[in-house]
């Protein structure tokens, strides 16, 4: 059973794993990732499967909003029994019978939750007193990651004051559980980076993410090794950027780009692994063009990761930037247009941006209609107010305008 909420709209219908487990229709690599969790959750001979991807409460929000309120859920047994399907059905049996899962198939659940932006039963069924990594076993520490994971992408908008404690304990104590400490080494490095960390602190933190790296590719099949090692290198490239190192940076990603393009994955999983890895590489690497000021090498890059994920909203919006900053107003609404027409988590931002490239083309009609769409989709938004304001008074403009002024207090 496929709910009419899920067919009547484009983005659901990609999406649609998001909503009741159902196949992949087609969709961006973060979907494709949904359906391998959900194989490796099914089949416990099967590798476990870690998806490189997690996306923030408000991806689920805005995809319920499409899809209709029964899909605004933080947990799968909210979702009435009519919408539920047989996939949708055993992940909830999984969840009632938590504390009889083995603790291989509860790391393995986690997974699939995580992967499908469901942070709160995590939360709620793994505990988050008592774990010291050094004394905690294997599936306890995976465990412990995938709870202070799912706690790190609740608190994403507050991540100066998140609490990576739980990562750190894991890095520091239990350096020989691969790949969770691999992760929780990557985990911290990353934020300590992104928040402005001591260089020296940094610098100390990068030397254990590469003794991190060395236990995690010894025993590693090459594929597994290649992946481990792309992801180092592009996550590396953040220390010479804080010491002001170009030369380092472009070393650091051109390093990490080798390694993901020698990758050969030879399983659907180690595909969607592989395409992933290139994804967040090129994205990557088209900031670090515009940290460099190259708009053109950051173009390129922009592209690439369209050709590699051509469904993914996010990918069409970071394009839309760069072709916003090149000035080519065309290209760059096109851009936006193409994020618009593919949903969540880009619905709302993209079809701003491609009313704001409209104008610029002196095409005001298609302007307010993307600007229109923008204030249904958000009424807090004063930026599309103050677009809509500035749209020239004649045609059916005049009474958007008026709209626009009238429903300022709601």
């Amino acid at each position: 059973m496929v709910a009419e909420g899920i067919r009547s709209r484009l983005s659901t219908w990609l999406l649609r794993p998001y909503l009741d487990l159902g196949p992949c229709n087609a969709g961006p690599l973060h979907v494709g990732a949904i359906e391998e969790c959900w194989r490796a959750l099914i089949d416990p001979g099967s590798p476990p499967f870690i998806a490189q991807r997690a996306l923030t409460p408000g991806f689920r929000k805005q995809l319920a909003e499409e899809a209709g309120p029964s899909f605004a859920l933080s947990d799968p047994r909210e979702l009435p029994d009519c919408l539920r399907t047989d996939r949708w059905r055993l992940l909830c049996d999984a969840l009632d019978g938590w504390r009889g899962l083995s603790g291989d198939r509860k790391c393995r659940l986690a997974s699939l939750l995580h992967s499908m932006c469901l942070y709160q039963p995590l939360l709620k069924l793994i505990p988050d007193t008592g774990f010291d990594a050094g004394r905690a076993d294997a599936l306890a520490i995976r465990l412990a990651f995938w709870r202070a994971s799912a706690k790190f992408m609740q608190d994403v908008p507050n991540r100066a004051d998140a609490n990576i404690s739980v990562f750190q304990d894991i890095a520091l104590k239990s350096s020989a559980t691969v790949p969770t400490a691999f992760n929780a080494t990557a985990m911290v490095f990353v934020h300590q980076a992104k928040t402005g960390a001591a260089l020296s602190e940094l610098a100390e933190w990068g030397g254990r993410y590469e003794r991190a790296l060395a236990v995690a590719i010894r025993d590693a099949d090459e594929f597994t090794a290649g992946l481990f090692t792309s992801r180092f290198y592009r996550g590396a490239g953040f220390l010479p950027q804080r010491r002001g190192d170009k030369s380092g940076v472009v070393r650091m990603m051109d390093l990490a780009e080798r390694h993901a393009r020698n990758m050969k994955p030879a399983t659907p999983a180690q595909e969607i692994l592989y395409r992933e890895n290139l994804h967040a590489l090129m994205e990557s690497r088209t900031k670090e063009a515009l940290w460099l000021g190259d708009l053109d090498q950051a173009l390129a890059r922009s592209q690439k990761v369209i050709e590699v994920d051509p469904y993914d909203a996010k990918a069409w919006v970071e394009l839309g930037e760069v072709r916003y900053l090149r000035k080519e107003w065309q290209e760059a609404a096109e851009a936006y247009a193409s994020a618009a027409i593919l949903g969540p988590p880009a619905s709302v931002v993209a079809r701003y941006m491609a009313g704001v490239c409209y104008r610029e083309l002196a095409q005001e009609p298609l302007a307010g209609l993307m600007l229109k769409d923008t204030l249904e989709r958000d009424p807090l938004g004063i930026s599309s107010r103050d677009e809509i304001r500035d749209l020239p008074d004649i045609g059916v403009l005049k009474v958007l305008k008026q709209w626009s002024q009238a429903t300022t207090e709601l």
